[in-house]
């Protein structure tokens, strides 16, 4: 596909990936009374985030999202807990877990179910996922324009490995499993005739991204070679142009069409830059991109 450019030009800035920053963790409390059988599996939790707006209306079945991406989770949120012995990590056991007081809460769920010296992996995923849905294909919404849509496609891991019972507490860190793409447009400042309503009224388009993959109960992400484009969820919050789409980690090759903007009735594609290879799951890039028609610019 031949990049077009016609009269409009790009003026792009390509920002640093973003890592991760974890919120503090909720202590697991010990039941009423202060004591503890000293068997019973304990978890504290927290969510880790992307940089930028990553919101959602549902907490019965999303955690509460901050904009940067951290948040906590809501009493009453549900997951599954796979457990594996560590030299056995094919075979996992699952356990039902409810969110109470600051922590997640399975029934009968004991070191002494595994023995008392077993050394353990735990996984989670939420929303909570079956085995099931492990091992069958997922696919993303290719149609993320709204923020019922946009936040169905985020998904939540946590893994804690090697885990013994006198190491305490088993730490729950979700992370981002998937990749988040930022685009924001700007008027240049030498636009030619481009007005700020025409940045205002652009349009985008996220093309060539995998759609289809597999995430194995350990958070392991598989894509398919399933290209789709992508409608992103365009922002609202502070006046901005930004748009953002939520995408499997996967390999990208560059020059490749990437961001396909629709602007005063002209369309230009961004490719792919050169220097970037792998879209990381649980990092944002942002692409900061300043239109201009201007023959001299």
């Amino acid at each position: 596909m031949k990049i077009i450019k016609k009269n409009i030009c790009l003026i792009a800035i390509l920002s640093g990936v973003v890592g991760l920053s974890a919120c503090s963790q909720n202590d697991a409390p010990t039941p009423d009374g202060g004591t503890d059988n000293g068997n019973t599996v304990r978890f504290t939790t927290a969510i880790a985030g992307f940089t930028g707006s990553d919101a959602t209306d549902s907490p019965g079945t999303r955690a509460t999202i901050n904009d940067n991406g951290t948040g906590s989770f809501n009493n009453g949120d549900k997951t599954e807990i796979f457990i594996a012995h560590k030299d056995r990590p094919e075979s996992a056991m699952i356990y039902p877990a409810i969110f109470r007081n600051g922590t997640w809460e399975a029934d009968n769920l004991t070191w002494e179910g595994f023995g008392n010296s077993a050394e353990l992996n735990f996984y989670a995923f939420f929303p909570a996922r079956t085995y099931m849905e492990t091992i069958q294909e997922l696919t993303l919404p290719t149609d993320q324009s709204t923020e019922e849509q946009y936040a169905a496609t985020d998904l939540l891991h946590a893994s804690s490995l090697h885990r013994v019972e006198s190491d305490g507490a088993v730490p729950l860190d979700f992370r981002h499993v998937m990749y988040r793409l930022t685009v924001s447009l700007s008027l240049s400042a030498t636009p030619g005739t481009l007005t700020q309503e025409d940045v205002n009224n652009a349009t985008i388009v996220i093309k060539n991204m995998r759609s289809t993959g597999t995430i194995g109960y350990d958070g392991k992400v598989t894509t398919h070679r399933t290209l789709s484009d992508f409608t992103p969820l365009k922002s609202t919050d502070g006046g901005g142009n930004r748009f953002r789409a939520i995408l499997f980690p996967q390999p990208v090759v560059s020059d490749t069409p990437w961001i396909e903007i629709t602007v005063s009735g002209q369309i230009i594609t961004y490719a792919i830059p050169d220097g970037l290879t792998e879209l990381r799951g649980g990092e944002e890039q942002v692409v900061n991109l300043a239109l201009t028609n201007s023959r001299t610019n």
